[in-house]
């Protein structure tokens, strides 16, 4: 054999005799990912903000208030539901129907008397209903949806859309619907005044009878 195989021959057989002994009991050993300790593995930490409460809601605001929370305005289909509910109750006699419709301070104003001696709503037409056959108005057309007329809080009124009811002290998301009344009489029996004025409060996403105005003395 040449010189320069035998010494090719004898640098292979030393670096086969290097890698087997690699892989023997001297080689290192490395922990592998399944043998660490449990737990010393840590995600990183994330940094949240806890989430705040948002603002009361309310129907209107300046604009310096900062953070608000604004209720979207009811539209007049909201009107239209109370305003009906009411002479619905009244031409059925329902009670219950009506002081479903009232607030809890709800007042029956009389123009005679003025505000100051205004009985409870729900009192008041219990007395009248005692008193005098509303079911005399079915089949009548008591009023006009046409003919209605919506004065909201914020329309920044000149003038009170009637004497009873001060501008100043309506509140935001108040409204006044003043309703002509067109069968106020059934033969001799007066039932309802010519006029009914209805002030209207917000509460939730309906709205509540808070005063009751209207030219009308008790037989």
């Amino acid at each position: 054999m040449p010189k320069n195989t035998r010494a090719a021959a004898a640098a292979c057989a030393l670096l086969l005799v290097g890698l087997l002994g690699c892989g023997g009991a001297g080689a290192p050993q490395f922990a592998t990912t399944s043998e660490l300790p449990e737990g010393s593995r840590r995600p990183d930490g994330v940094a949240v903000d806890p989430a705040s409460a948002p603002p009361r809601a309310r129907d209107v605001a300046n604009a310096g208030a900062g953070l608000v929370t604004l209720r979207t305005p009811l539209g007049t289909e909201a009107v239209l539901t109370t305003v009906n509910g009411f002479f619905r109750g009244i031409v059925s006699e329902d009670m219950e129907a009506l002081e479903a419709l009232f607030t809890r301070d709800a007042l029956s104003i009389s123009t005679t008397y003025g505000p100051s001696n205004a009985p409870s709503a729900p009192l008041f037409w219990t007395q009248r209903m005692r008193r005098l056959d509303y079911t005399k108005l079915a089949g009548e057309v008591v009023f006009r949806e046409a003919e209605l007329e919506v004065y909201r809080a914020e329309d920044a009124l000149t003038s009170s859309p009637h004497p009873a009811i001060r501008v100043e002290a309506l509140s935001a998301g108040d409204v006044v619907v003043r309703v002509p009344i067109a069968t106020s009489r059934v033969g001799s029996d007066r039932l309802l005044g010519d006029e009914v004025v209805l002030w209207l409060r917000r509460e939730g996403e309906r709205y509540r009878i808070y005063r009751i105005v209207e030219d009308f003395q008790m037989p």
